[in-house]
């Protein structure tokens, strides 16, 4: 059997419509580090994301092992379906939240809203535990 060619997950993507305000949420809110900022200009931002005539301001934060870029696009890029989760391209990320109610009150200050009411999980390794959907249209 031929080695896995993944090995690990390097980060997640993110586009943000606020970079300021989305460091703010996931360092000072949520808990994660400021790794690293950066700038792509226009040309190494179309090379690299086929997005023609935009900079990109980033920042990399992280948790643990886990990394993630926040992405701000300049000029913004909206698309027609904004906020749902069935379109192209939108992420996901899964948080594992100590106060529930806590971190509902963070997001809504920050813009997120609720997708329906929180949960419990029935059955798997999260049996017991809420669940909650959040969203936010960029735009």
């Amino acid at each position: 059997m031929a080695s896995p060619l993944v090995s690990d997950v390097a980060h997640s993507g993110l586009s943000v419509a606020d970079l300021d305000d989305a460091s703010a949420l996931w360092c000072s809110g949520l808990g994660f580090t400021l790794e690293r900022t950066f700038t792509l200009d226009v040309d190494v931002t179309a090379a690299t994301t086929g997005v023609h005539e935009a900079v990109i301001r980033a920042a990399t934060v992280t948790f643990g092992p886990h990394r993630i870029e926040l992405l701000q696009y300049d000029p913004t890029r909206t698309p027609g379906a904004a906020g749902s989760p069935a379109f192209l391209g939108t992420v996901h990320i899964a948080l594992t939240v100590t106060d529930l109610d806590r971190a509902l009150k963070l997001c809504v200050r920050h813009g997120w809203q609720p997708v329906g009411t929180p949960h419990r999980m029935a059955g798997g390794t999260r049996a017991g535990t809420a669940k909650m959907v959040l969203s936010r249209s960029e735009g």
